[in-house]
């Protein structure tokens, strides 16, 4: 590798952040999967692009769960109800309280894009991590704006605590789980996101905000491997797992799409996905410079540079 590439270093990216917000969602029955995933992204999404506050934001388009990547173990269910398998994970992080205050504060979040889910969400369950308690283990892909189908397999890894072991059960998936799988070395990215019991942090006018079923998430792993085949590897890790976890749930994350990073929105993010690849495939490329951009969007291009005005 030539020597003044700069390697992004995404695992301090990320990690820079205090906070991080996970949504699960779920789409409206009565649209087609694809009109709502387009919707999310280029309408909805670069929404929050517009707003300051966010250091990233990701959108993470999910597959059915898939039990037959695991081996069986005894007292350990790998099986989801269809009606409460979400479809998309839109995940934020935020530098400090004071950031996630700034973006609640602004007029986008705080009314406009709350009253916008309705037109692609049937539901959605938001909940805010514990403050520094989702970390980015490893990142070997190192790129901090995704966009499109993950370079190699990736999945959204969802853990059910059993009954009585909450207590303690981040502390379990982050030391005992995530960190020695991060060490392996088909692994290649791996976050993990403690969460609170499932309690909405987000209302939005005419989306369900029950969680659909009686198993919720006490936490999840973002995990991108060499191989689907590691996943039986790393399974046979600690001997009590079906002590602390009653069910796991494996979503394959089939596309993800980066709207903001490092506090700057993306391209994606400030004109949509399929205005990028035209510009891309067109090679105008005076349509990606600072000039253009800054032209078009204002301040929404400094991103979180907004916040730090003198």
């Amino acid at each position: 590798m030539d020597a003044s590439v700069e390697v992004p270093d995404v695992v301090g990216l990320e990690n820079a952040a205090e906070l991080a917000l996970t949504s699960f969602c779920w789409w409206r029955a009565d649209l087609p999967r694809a009109v709502c995933e387009t919707y999310w992204r280029d309408v909805h999404g670069i929404m929050f692009a517009r707003a300051p506050g966010l250091w990233q934001y990701r959108q993470l388009r999910l597959g059915g769960n898939r039990p037959d990547l695991w081996p069986a173990v005894q007292g350990l269910s790998f099986d989801a109800p269809e009606v409460a398998q979400p479809q998309g994970i839109p995940h934020g992080l935020f530098l400090s309280e004071a950031d996630l205050v700034a973006f609640g504060d602004h007029p986008l979040p705080k009314d406009v894009i709350p009253r916008d889910a309705h037109h692609f969400l049937g539901r959605i369950g938001a909940l805010l991590s514990p403050p520094g308690g989702g970390r980015t283990l490893v990142d070997r892909i190192n790129d901090p704006a995704v966009q499109g189908p993950p370079p190699v397999p990736t999945f959204a890894l969802c853990f059910v605590p059993r009954a009585g072991a909450a207590d303690g059960f981040h502390a379990f998936l982050t030391e005992r789980v995530a960190r020695p799988w991060s060490e392996h070395p088909d692994v290649v990215r791996l976050r993990v996101e403690p969460l609170p019991p499932y309690e909405s942090a987000m209302s939005s006018p005419g989306v369900a905000h029950r969680w659909p079923g009686e198993e919720t998430y006490l936490g999840w792993i973002e995990l991108a491997v060499r191989d689907g085949a590691v996943l039986g590897d790393l399974l046979a890790g600690p001997a009590d797992f079906a002590h602390h976890v009653s069910a796991l749930h494996t979503y394959p994350v089939r596309e993800v799409y980066t709207l903001i990073s490092g506090g700057r929105p993306t391209e994606v993010g400030l004109r949509g996905y399929p205005a990028v690849r035209a510009i891309i495939a067109a090679g105008a490329e005076n349509q990606r410079g600072a000039a253009v951009l800054t032209r078009l969007f204002g301040d929404a291009v400094r991103g979180l540079d907004q916040l730090r005005k003198p």
